[in-house]
């Protein structure tokens, strides 16, 4: 995905044991190897973009603590429906329906479109792993002396989570298309 992270898809490659390779020899299996791995891909990228989703709560959560501790009843509203909403679309994407790459699927799902799949995430990834950047300690704090200064920053992540949750809506959408032949 980027210079320093490499592509999952290539480490799931690499971790396969002898059965699998095995399984990549006979052709009435290749396909299944080759859409199995993919899947087991997205898994495992569903769930890190799950776990950042979920370090962006607690860094919230933390900004909640400062605010209850220094009296500030304005913005806990705000900064709790935040929360609400970083959790909630972080249980979507550890949970969300994996697929199936069985012998006799009832729905032929061919490997290049699983690739292209793979490779929209990309956006999706990048603007959840800014958000927990900009969600970060050092980088979001609260002054109790001006609690109206967080405002600003705690608007900016509702629309930066509302930005996340449309690519998501546009990426379970191209998996619907994908899955009904589109």
């Amino acid at each position: 995905m980027s210079q320093g992270n490499p592509d999952i898809r290539q480490t799931v490659e690499a971790n396969r044991g002898a059965v699998k390779k095995l399984q990549l020899l006979i052709p009435g299996l290749r396909g299944y190897r080759s859409k199995e791995d993919i899947r087991v891909s997205d898994e495992l990228l569903r769930n890190q973009v799950a776990d950042r989703l979920d370090k962006v709560k607690g860094n919230l959560e933390q900004i909640r603590k400062q605010m209850a501790t220094a009296g500030d009843l304005t913005n806990l509203t705000s900064v709790g429906s935040l929360i609400s909403q970083v959790q909630a679309l972080s249980g979507e994407v550890r949970h969300a329906a994996q697929g199936y790459a069985g012998w006799v699927a009832p729905i032929q799902v061919d490997e290049d479109k699983l690739n292209k799949l793979y490779d929209y995430d990309y956006t999706f990834v990048t603007t959840v792993f800014q958000l927990d950047e900009a969600t970060s300690p050092g980088n979001l704090t609260y002054d109790g002396a001006s609690p109206n200064s967080i405002q600003t920053a705690l608007g900016g992540f509702a629309g930066n989570v509302a930005d996340i949750r449309q690519k998501w809506s546009l990426r379970m959408e191209a998996i619907e298309g994908i899955a009904l032949g589109q």
